[in-house]
């Protein structure tokens, strides 16, 4: 039985010019760590190295509305 393999490109484009240049845009980019605000939280507290996080609730959940909602 033979491995299963994915391509290192199935997540781009199939057009080969869109293709290039995704490669192309990935690879400036793709050491760069990931921030992703997404979780509400405020991208200050990711930019200041001396910010002061509080508790996990004043963190996570209230500023989150999703959170709340869920809650």
């Amino acid at each position: 039985m033979s491995k299963w393999v994915l391509s290192p490109d199935r997540c781009f484009d199939p057009d080969p010019a869109q293709r290039s240049l995704t490669r192309e845009l990935y690879e400036s980019v793709r050491d760069l760590p990931l921030i992703c605000p997404h979780g509400h939280v405020d991208p200050a507290l990711l930019a200041d190295p001396g910010a002061g996080f509080g508790s996990p609730a004043d963190l996570f959940i209230i500023p989150d509305h999703y959170v709340v909602r869920m809650l």
